[in-house]
């Protein structure tokens, strides 16, 4: 039978580097037993069961034995009914824990399941609250749709109106809080740099002494720049009210997107 080489990664012992090491056969993890699923109550009582009907059969055939068999016969049979009397007692142990173990799973999930059943109630609870909530919403939004599309009106004629001012009129307000932004045009401001010169004028270095430097400020014009103005957004423009639904239409305004994100 041909053997597949497996290869494993090791430190070296003597230099510590990581070489390549090959092995034929299994590695030393497939060696190992798996490990055994946990049994249940009623596969430890037919082990218990088994290890019983072996016992009483073994001591059945002991006074025959102790009569016509020989001393080693007699203590080969003496070990196999401690044996199993070992396993009887080993199945008994199992058993008592197997059920305490049971009876206490049991008792979590029942738990679990009144937690989970308290929560589908509250659930429950809350989804009718939500069905009374947006039918309130729908009545809500509908009225507030009302009230911006006679806003929007509103502001259409003073948008209008500003496009068409008279001669030197000013602009009309629009009625609501400004939140725009004018702007600022660029501009140059005086700023100065800091230096330090020696006493006969020039400019001190790493090897200057110190004590006899001068600090003298020297003005530069800087280039402020200027900022964009930002225009006023119009009240009725800025909600959404969406409709309710997979394809219903939105109740007022329209979704923007920026990046893929809903703004």
């Amino acid at each position: 039978m041909n053997m597949i080489p497996t290869v494993s990664v090791r430190h070296n012992r003597h230099d510590g580097n990581v070489a390549p090491h090959v092995t034929l056969g299994p590695s030393y993890i497939d060696r190992q037993p798996a490990p055994l699923a946990p049994r249940t109550v009623a596969q430890i009582l037919l082990d218990r069961d088994a290890a019983l009907a072996e016992r009483e059969a073994l001591e059945a055939s002991r006074a025959d034995l102790v009569l016509n068999g020989s001393a080693e016969d007699l203590l080969a049979l003496d070990t196999r009914i401690a044996l199993a009397k070992i396993k009887q007692d080993q199945a008994e142990t199992q058993h008592a824990v197997a059920i305490s173990a049971e009876a206490e799973a049991r008792a979590e999930a029942e738990a679990e399941q009144v937690r989970r059943r308290a929560l589908r109630k509250a659930g429950m609870k809350a989804s009718a609250e939500v069905a009374k909530l947006a039918d309130q919403y729908l009545a809500m939004a509908t009225a507030l749709a009302d009230l911006l599309g006679r806003l929007r009106e509103h502001e259409r004629v003073i948008a209008e109106a500003n496009q068409n001012l008279p001669e030197g009129a000013e602009p009309v307000p629009p009625g609501e809080p400004h939140n725009g932004n004018p702007g600022t045009p660029s501009y140059y401001e005086t700023q100065y740099d800091v230096v330090r010169l020696n006493p006969d004028g020039s400019r001190a270095g790493v090897t200057s002494t110190p004590g006899k430097l001068v600090e003298k400020r020297i003005p530069k014009e800087v280039c402020i720049p200027a900022t964009p103005s930002i225009p006023h957004t119009p009240l009725s423009g800025r909600p959404y009210l969406p409709g309710l639904g997979a394809d219903a239409s939105p109740i007022w305004g329209a979704r923007h997107y920026i990046n893929g994100e809903t703004r």
